[in-house]
């Protein structure tokens, strides 16, 4: 039996094609001088990958461009290729072997299995808590379970595990929630074979290990020239006896990856000690998560020791080998470190392989990626080639945006979730646009998207979109559907239409959307009516009802290229690489799925259906930086390795945790621990690690969470001490310090506050009496509204505001007053109601307005006619809504102009005037407006004294101020009257002297700002305002008022 190894430090592909090749592999046959020897050969490898770079390899180590190579097959877990091995059986008589019932796709069998499941499911009480996990809610939820079962039924055929051994795991002596399962995986043990009998098709585990048990008995029964494995751990059952079958043959050969061949026997019988069951009813587990768990298994296949494997190469850094040995030596063994790190030869080696090992320790995952980055370009500065080794993809897309900045020429074999690409992103907002009614924020992003087309070329909606969102995306939400938006629009032209002719409109004239103009409304319908027609497919179901998968599928393709196809009839959504593959993926759909979803769950069961299927990109062969998973990774070879992202979660992954089956259950079964993956991933780590220059990368925080440095670097720390340790530290320092560096400016200047001084000519000139309460507090906002022009956004998707809720109680009681402002009728309340009904019916589509603001509204009816019974006693005339104005002169024959729209007028009987102002949030304190911070009511005070108002005589009394505060909680109604009090012993400021001293502030604030060379600052008076106004961020306060000392 011919078994090799090479060690994690010697370029595994080179040394072994270099030992083929000079007969050191196979006796007898050393083809370097007759390399058409070589074609009698067969290589088995693990990967797709390593067959190509052997390839490659063969012709630098044979010295030419060309030549015969061996037959090369990929083996193992991944990739494999069966047809290579079915193609070899008719030579023996294996027609039989060729006739294996054909398999189910994956997307097939997930499908029947989530069938299945939900079938079973039904028979559940969903109010069982111990129950709750198998219960299918959704959709998407028997997919998810389907493919947990799928991965359980795999692993049972792999480890060869009889469904029937399920029955002697006892079950009264387990919990009832693994009794439970139990009875689910019946769909496994029961009615899946039943299924795939019926269908005339076979597990894909089984059909691949019958092919390779095919091929291993070819190879016995007709050995026709050399045959090498090389690169597997034989960690599945059948493939490690293939490889004995190959170790076997005369001229057979198997190569071991990085057999540690350093550590101790004690240490070594400890990783598969227990792994023996013999008579033992409960034996201990094995250790699975030891990197060298797999190969010592498989050394026990081949009923050989350590000793019987021959060395092949030698090792380049022999310390490293040692560094390895002792620091992923057995936890049980771990003991030994007393006394083997004292010893001088071992201190020596570690001491040696610690030299060019570098590690880096971000605070961040971002400044880890761009810590990678700086090492990969400065290899590709070197002329060195350089790979990054990561589980992590998101730290991996970090790596490609940093390398991006330097345009260096990269090799990324991850790939991409269909589902995250730019074509997967559109799917799934189409699906949820349509589903949830055209949901504005869902919405917005589809019609946003860069694939979006509409029958047209790209961008040309743009205007179009932009009017849409003005006009019924923002704010509150339209009614749903395509159909609510036009209904939303239609509803928009009659407001601005009634705005337009001076009647009472739910539009004001200040906001964007009363200010669209009709061609601009025009193209949004336009808009809707092609968005409603490409959603058809989708928006035409009954949401109700539940429709097949397959159905709902094949009209969500249909939507996507309504959405995408442009004027030349071309649908981007299945362009490109990525489009290609989500038409595969809409391809692969059956016709009748069997499995049934409303329209709503639809989304999230597309999303988990699709979610493992990846978009590779195109294969840069000739770039030296690579970026690699730890799969793709094996049996590769760069002058610089970075393992990056070592946190326990990533690097060891996390233990798969087994829905089915417990830790004890599984160990029963004999089917592989959960720990298995760290050993898998340790195993990778390891030969990764005999790489000379390596750097290791990790960071304090991933996803903005605190993250735990991988038990990997815990042990090398422990091996190599504190001293070797900090100097590794040290090297990766380096890096950290140019990745900081790369964005930090030379010199920091704290920006200072903005003093924007426009000339006089664009300063204003009219301004209403709420705008001047913002010219006292934030002058810089007046500069931004009126001098800018920018109008605040409101939100997408908004609720209800209290502005919204302000403006139809303010229109309602103002329409009320002003009808009956000699007399109230008798049957007030039912005509104030009417009234209210007529202006809070465009708000009654939202629930909260039909549940919470209505009722208010009838509690506040009732408490104002009450009110007003009681005030009208003392009252002449009633003027409601009424509007006035102020002129101030200025130089140049120029006059500013005051603007107001008094909420109600009062004339008394002694001839005086009250002006009244409903709030229906917290009106301002008597200290407010004493102070002027709140001048609304003085300055209306102001205009009335100065004649401003209609059929008010000049210098006409005023004697009351007064809030109405209507909030409909209890009291629905307050009367709040101001008392102007200067201070204790002292009299009150009669109100036309508050009006008067309102005026003589207000003509000293216009002429003040009536000169180039006053600026319009920002938050002047900051006690009195909000934290956050609409324009902080324009005026960049967070970053001058840090500086300045101010706290805001």
């Amino acid at each position: 039996m011919r078994v090799f190894n090479i060690p994690p430090s010697a370029p595994f592909l080179r040394t072994l094609i270099t030992a083929l090749v000079d007969g050191e592999l196979i006796a007898g046959f050393a083809p370097r001088r007759a390399p058409e020897l070589l074609a009698q050969a067969t290589l088995y490898l693990p990967t797709r990958r390593a067959m190509r770079l052997a390839r490659e390899t063969f012709l630098e180590v044979l010295g030419g461009d060309a030549a015969i190579l061996p037959r090369i097959v990929a083996l193992g877990d991944i990739d494999e290729d069966e047809l290579a091995f079915a193609e070899q059986t008719a030579a023996i008589g294996g027609a039989a072997t060729l006739e294996l019932p054909p398999t189910l796709s994956e997307l097939d069998r997930r499908l029947a299995l989530a069938m299945l499941v939900g079938a079973w499911a039904k028979q559940l009480d969903p109010t069982d808590p111990l129950a709750a996990p198998l219960v299918v809610s959704s959709p998407a939820s028997a997919i998810a379970l389907a493919t947990e079962l799928a991965r359980l039924m795999d692993d049972m055929a792999t480890r060869d595990v009889d469904w029937k051994r399920l029955d002697g795991l006892v079950p009264d002596a387990l919990d009832r929630y693994w009794q439970l399962t139990l009875d689910f995986l019946k769909i496994a043990r029961d009615w899946w074979p039943r299924y795939l009998a019926e269908i005339g098709c076979i597990e894909p585990v089984v059909r691949h290990n019958r092919l390779l048990t095919a091929e291993m008995e070819r190879l016995r029964a007709q050995p026709s020239g050399p045959v090498i494995a090389a690169g597997s751990t034989g960690s599945m059952p059948t493939t490690a006896r293939f490889l004995a079958a190959i170790a076997s043959l005369p001229q057979g050969a198997v190569v071991l990856p990085g057999l540690d061949t350093e550590l101790d026997d004690d240490a070594w019988r400890q990783i598969g000690a227990s792994s023996t069951r013999g008579d033992d009813a409960n034996p201990a587990p094995p250790s699975s998560n030891h990197p060298q768990f797999a190969l010592f298994q498989l050394l026990n296949t081949f009923g050989i020791t350590r000793a019987d494997v021959r060395p092949l190469g030698a090792a380049v850094y022999h310390a490293r080998e040692t560094l390895l040995s002792e620091a992923l030596r057995p936890s049980s063994a771990t003991a030994h470190w007393h006394h083997r790190l004292q010893q001088a030869e071992i201190a020596e080696r570690i001491a040696a392989a610690m030299q060019t090992l570098t590690v880096i320790a971000a605070d961040n995952a971002e400044l880890e990626a761009l810590a990678i980055a700086v090492a990969m370009r400065e290899s590709y500065a070197q002329g060195r080639s350089a790979a990054l080794v990561t589980p992590d993809r998101a730290l991996a897309r970090r790596v490609v945006a940093a390398l991006g900045r330097w345009q260096l020429p990269f090799d990324d074999s991850g790939g991409d979730a269909l589902v995250d690409t730019s074509v997967g992103v559109l799917a799934r907002l189409a699906a949820e646009a349509a589903s949830a009614g055209l949901e504005p924020a869902t919405l917005l992003a589809l019609l946003k998207h860069p694939l979006l087309r509409l029958g047209a070329a790209p961008g040309a909606w743009t205007s179009a979109i932009g009017a849409l969102e003005i006009a019924v995306l923002r704010g509150t939400r339209p009614p749903p559907g395509s159909a609510g938006l036009a209904q939303a629009l239609a509803r928009l032209c009659s407001e601005r239409d009634k705005l337009r002719r001076g009647e009472v409109s739910m539009l004001h004239r200040s906001e964007l959307r009363a200010q669209l103009d009709d061609d601009a409304i025009e193209t949004a319908q336009r808009l809707v009516t092609q968005l409603a027609a490409a959603l058809a497919p989708l928006e035409t179901l009954d949401g109700d009802q539940s429709h097949d998968l397959a159905e709902l599928a094949k009209r969500h393709r249909a939507v996507l290229t309504a959405l995408t196809t442009d004027a030349e009839g071309i649908a981007a959504a299945f362009d490109g690489l990525a489009g290609a593959a989500l038409a595969r993926a809409f391809d692969d759909m059956p016709a009748h799925s069997h499995v049934l979803a409303r329209l709503r769950d639809y989304p999230e069961a597309f999303t988990t259906l699709y979610a493992d299927r990846m978009v590779r990109r195109p294969e840069a062969v000739d770039a030296p930086l690579r970026i690699f998973g730890p799969l793709e990774a094996r049996l590769t070879d760069c002058d610089r390795v970075i393992l990056g992202g070592l946190v326990e979660g990533i690097w060891p992954p996390a233990p798969r945790v087994d829905p089915w089956l417990s830790r004890p259950m599984r160990h029963q079964l004999g089917l592989d621990l959960p720990e298995r993956r760290i050993g898998l991933s340790a195993h990778d780590f390891a030969q990764l690690l005999g790489h000379d220059d390596v750097i290791l990368t990790h960071a304090a925080k991933v996803g903005g969470a605190p993250a735990v440095t991988s038990r990997f670097l815990h042990r090398l720390k422990a091996v190599a001490g504190d001293q070797r340790w900090s100097a590794a530290l040290g090297r990766g320092a380096s890096y950290l310090s140019y990745a900081a560096a790369l964005d930090r400016p030379a010199k920091v200047e704290p920006i200072g506050q903005p003093m924007p001084r426009p000339p006089r000519s664009a300063r204003p000139l009219q301004l209403s009496v709420t705008a001047i309460e913002d010219w006292l507090r934030d002058p810089y906002t007046i500069y931004a509204k009126y001098i800018l022009k920018l109008a605040p956004l409101d939100p997408v998707d908004m609720p209800l505001s209290a502005a919204d809720r302000g403006s139809a109680i303010h229109a309602a009681i103002g329409e009320f007053t002003e009808r009956f402002a000699s007399a109230l009728p008798d049957d007030g309340a039912r005509v104030l109601r009417e009234i209210g009904a007529k202006h809070f019916a465009p708000l009654m589509q939202q629930p909260e307005a039909r549940a919470l603001w209505w009722p208010r509204f009838l509690r506040i009816a009732d408490w104002f006619l009450s009110w007003e019974n009681e005030r009208r006693g003392d009252i002449k005339a009633v003027l409601a809504e009424q509007s006035g104005r102020l002129k101030i002169p200025l130089s140049d024959g120029r006059h500013f102009v005051l603007t107001a729209r008094a909420d109600r007028i009062e004339r008394r009987t002694d001839g005086s005037y009250a002006l009244l102002d409903y709030k229906t949030g917290q009106p301002p304190s008597a200290k407010q407006v004493m102070m002027g911070l709140s001048p609304q009511l003085t300055l209306e005070a102001a205009i009335l004294r100065d004649g401003g108002f209609e059929g008010i005589p000049a210098a006409a009394t005023v004697s009351e101020f007064t809030y109405v505060r209507l909030s409909g909680n209890s009291p629905p109604g307050e009367n709040k009257p101001i008392e102007l009090k200067r201070g204790r012993g002292e009299p009150a400021l009669t109100p036309d002297d508050a009006a008067d001293q309102a005026r003589a502030k207000l003509e000293w604030l216009v002429r003040k700002f009536d000169s180039d060379t006053v600026p319009y600052t920002s938050l002047d008076l900051p006690m009195w305002t909000s934290r956050y106004g609409s324009y902080d961020d324009l005026a960049r306060i967070k970053e001058w008022a840090a500086t300045s000392g101010d706290e805001r």
